[in-house]
């Protein structure tokens, strides 16, 4: 589930087929975009489905598809516009890359009830690393946001606890830093 929280009308047309699905004991995992931790209607709507017995977890960054029984996948034709529809496929080279990045994007995901914050044996979180690679690829605080599914504020938000933590009076001089900490 990429691209942020969910709006009330994809929740509510949502929610009574996944609840049919989980009562005929369907095993559903979904991967949430963090940002969704942040959205009380999204994170309500995730925590009713755990409580269904559907497992979710969070991750900075994931793409969109649904997989179902590893045989059939069904892929936005544009990510950024759902409603121009999927294409559907039961090719199994592209299932199988779909699966494998599915479950490459499930074991570094964080389970729903899991701090999103706690901090590596480095001192950094996941999200923030993710955040730093990303502008030390060159990337605008715009297109971080949209990668990230969270607004202009947050990123620039983001960066300065980063450089303040730094101890940078600069972006330049946090990503030497950064790099010097082995953060990069």
């Amino acid at each position: 589930m990429p691209g942020g929280a969910q709006s009330q009308a994809s929740l509510d047309a949502s929610r009574p087929l996944d609840e049919q699905a989980l009562a005929r004991r369907v095993g559903m995992r979904v991967v949430y975009q963090d940002s969704p931790r942040n959205d009380a209607a999204t994170l309500a709507y995730a925590q009713w489905t755990t409580g269904l017995g559907c497992q979710v977890r969070t991750s900075p960054s994931c793409r969109p598809a649904w997989i179902f029984d590893g045989e059939t996948a069904l892929v936005p034709i544009d990510p950024a516009q759902s409603r121009l529809g999927a294409l559907c496929t039961t090719s199994s080279g592209i299932v199988a890359s779909l699966v494998a990045l599915f479950e490459q994007t499930w074991e570094t995901a964080v389970p729903l009830g899991a701090d999103r914050r706690q901090r590596s044996e480095d001192g950094i979180t996941a999200g923030e690393r993710r955040l730093l690679k990303l502008l030390a690829a060159g990337m605008t605080d715009e297109a971080v946001g949209k990668r990230l599914g969270v607004s202009l504020h947050t990123v620039r938000r983001q960066m300065s606890a980063l450089m303040e933590r730094l101890d940078a009076t600069s972006r330049f001089e946090a990503g030497l830093k950064a790099a010097q900490r082995g953060w990069l």
